[in-house]
Formats: structure tokens, sequence, C-alpha cells
């Protein structure tokens, strides 16, 4: 694919940075760039306050409106492929491939299930997700094509109405049959990013795990998992919290801690979400669909 068409970020300044100027700003808070790359791309103009091109040393107040604007990038390669796997005017669900990232964020914004789904038809223009998967994470999505679609099947994963439950290949055979998982989940500091993991004053989190099959041979358990919380991550968490993490996880370790600090940790492992059930938000009918795992 030839390159996107940039992005704008935006940022509202907080009491916190009241005095600060446009560029101590940006080096302080946006930290992919150092002062050398801001103040260059401050003096190209592509940092505008309450609309207007930013100086440098502009002296910031709070409720300011910044706005980063972007180049256009070559996204990193992802496979830009779905299948469908039920649609009526109403709904839509498909089969996301691992590697796929759901929503627009970071390096990625064309190269999104979302972006790949509405330019897919016309009818499917507005269409978006009530939840979202993990990058590394194959499976089924569902999305609303409505506005009140979307604001009733949200309102069932809120309420534990629809129910979803993904298969996960994990390390070791130790497990028994039957898990549930209340580790809490919070944002956790790794060197100047954040992620989540187990922690301490983190929330309240609920994951019910079943073991499919144990293979000795390869020491690794095929298990489901059904998140009746939705944290990020948190299947993946507490599976390495139970001491089974996912095969091939490069970020969870046993426990629940991380294993790795690097952002890019976000892939290889086996995770599928492949069973989604939910009333449908016009006629009142119960859909249950289920997908298989390439890897199972």
């Amino acid at each position: 694919m030839s390159t996107n068409q940039g992005y704008v970020y935006r940022h509202r300044v907080a009491s916190a940075d009241r005095g600060k100027s446009v560029l101590a700003l940006h080096v302080e808070r946006f930290e992919h760039s150092d002062e050398g790359g801001w103040r260059r791309v401050i003096a190209e103009g592509r940092v505008r306050v309450n609309g207007r091109v930013a100086a440098a040393e502009e002296a910031l107040r709070v409720g300011d409106e910044l706005e980063f604007h972007r180049a256009p990038w070559r996204e990193p390669e992802a496979p830009l492929t779905f299948t469908v796997a039920f649609e009526d005017e109403h709904v839509l669900v498909v089969e996301k491939p691992a590697g796929l990232q759901v929503l627009p964020a970071g390096d990625f914004q064309e190269h999104t299930l979302v972006r790949l789904v509405q330019k897919s038809a016309p009818e499917r223009a507005t269409s978006a997700p009530v939840h979202r998967l993990g990058r590394g994470t194959s499976g089924l999505v569902l999305f609303g094509k409505t506005r009140a679609a979307r604001a009733e099947l949200s309102r069932q994963l809120r309420e534990f109405v629809a129910l979803k439950t993904y298969f996960g290949r994990v390390v070791g055979t130790e497990l028994p049959r039957s898990a549930i998982a209340r580790h809490p989940i919070g944002r956790v500091p790794v060197g100047n990013w954040e992620t989540f993991a187990v922690a301490e004053g983190g929330l309240p989190s609920l994951t019910r795990v079943r073991v499919l099959a144990r293979d000795e041979a390869t020491n690794t358990s095929l298990v489901a998992a059904q998140p009746i919380t939705g944290r990020a991550n948190q299947i993946r968490i507490h599976l390495a919290a139970l001491g089974a993490p996912l095969v091939g996880d490069p970020l969870f370790a046993p426990g629940g801690g991380l294993k790795s600090t690097a952002r890019s940790a976000e892939g290889g492992y086996l995770l599928h979400a492949a069973g989604l059930g939910f009333t449908h938000p016009a006629t009142g009918q119960w859909h249950k669909l289920r997908s298989r795992p390439a890897w199972l």
C-alpha cells in the first residue's frame, strides 16, 4: 500500500503544563522525538496552537488546543484481509487475522481492521467495532453498522449479555480442568511508557478458564477462556498469572508480570476469539457464531 494521508494528533493543555513553551511540552510529553526533532517539526509549521502555526518558545495557557500535523508515512506491513462471518443491515461480524490492528493508533492508521471494513463496501462506511482484539489476536470482531446497533451491542457487552470465548494454546499441562483468575489489572510503568499487567491496586478482573486438551509431547494445553470483565490484555495477563502463559507470548511471564520491556512485544502468541454470542439489536434473536483458529 502507498503512503497514508498523514494524521493530526490533538492535545489540550492542562494546568500542570501552564506556562511551558510549545517546545518544552512536546519534548516532555511526546518522547518519540528529541528536542532537535521537535524543534524542526515546529519550524516546519506542523505544530499549531488554537489553529495557528506555533512558535517553539511560545508560552502555553490552560485549555490551549495543540495540533501536531504528522506528514504522510508508509505504514508497517500487516495482513490486509478479513472474512465476513455474519452481516445484515444492522450488524457485521468479521474474522480478523493475527497481526492486524483493530483501531487506528500509533504507526497504524490505514492498515487497520476498521479502515479495511469501512472501505470494503458503501453500506459499511459508518460501521465501527463495539469491542477490540489485540493486534496479535485473531478471530471474531463484532461491529455495529448503525449508531443504534452499536449502542445496544455495547450495552450487552457491559452487562454480560453478549458472550465471548477465546481459544488459547498455553505453556504447560498443570492447569486444573477449570480455573478462575481474579488478579487485579492495572497500568505498570515500563521505562518511559506504560502497559497493563497484574498490579496491586489495579481494577478487579475476572476470567474463567477451562482446559480442553493437554499435550504432554509439546508440554502445552489448549484452553477456552471467557473474560467476564474487559481489561486490556486480560486473557494474556490472567493465563500468565495462572502459571500458563500463551505459547509465543513475548510480553507476559508466569505470574502475570512482564518478561519484556519492548513496545513491539505485541504479537507471536496463540490466542483466537473463537465464540461470540449476542442478541440481535433489531430482531431480538440470539446469534451464536464460532470460528476455528488457523493454528488448531
